[in-house]
């Protein structure tokens, strides 16, 4: 087995993986936040990019929580179809498929994956800061919307993917012309 193969394998595993933990952490996260089950961000393994205590001094109703849960799942989606690309085209390499117009497509369709994480973001804030601001008093109720530099970035990472991913299918588009030609 060539070292190619048995990275790609292990990489492969740890995406698989990855797909599985997604969202049942997304889910433990809000079924546990604020209790006395939430070891995550109490141990600091997870850090979240918002204060719920910011948001509410109530406690959160469990009615609160399923919505959160679903929303952030909604935004846990498109992270676990990057997950799945990313598996797909890892065991492509692990089978030896390098250089193929299905893996310049799934290259593709991660550069697309960072555009809707983008956008999905900007549209998770004001969702998710309506929600836990809910149950607060009329007049402490918010909407917050934000667009960081780090975004910026992301979005520009996302140019040069699909970048990559065009140069990688006119490379392919090349080398197939050049083994029909006599």
């Amino acid at each position: 087995m060539s070292k190619i193969e048995k990275n790609s394998r292990r990489v492969r595993k740890l995406f698989q993986t990855l797909l599985v933990l997604t969202p049942l952490l997304v889910i433990y996260f809000w079924l546990t936040v604020d209790t006395p089950y939430d070891y995550l961000t109490t141990t600091g393994m997870v850090q979240t990019s918002f204060d719920i205590k910011g948001w509410t001094d109530a406690p959160l109703t469990l009615s609160t929580r399923f919505i959160a849960m679903a929303v952030s799942l909604l935004l846990c989606s498109i992270i676990m179809y990057a997950l799945k690309i990313l598996v797909k085209l890892f065991k492509n390499y692990e089978n030896n498929n390098i250089f193929t117009l299905e893996n310049a497509m799934s290259y593709q369709k991660l550069g697309y994956c960072i555009f809707y994480w983008v956008g999905g973001g900007f549209l998770y804030q004001p969702i998710i800061t309506l929600i836990l601001t809910f149950n607060n008093p009329v007049g402490d109720r918010m909407i917050a919307i934000s667009f960081l530099g780090i975004d910026f970035l992301t979005v520009l990472f996302g140019f040069i993917v699909l970048i990559i991913s065009w140069v990688m299918k006119e490379a392919y588009i090349l080398a197939d012309e050049q083994n029909l030609t006599i």
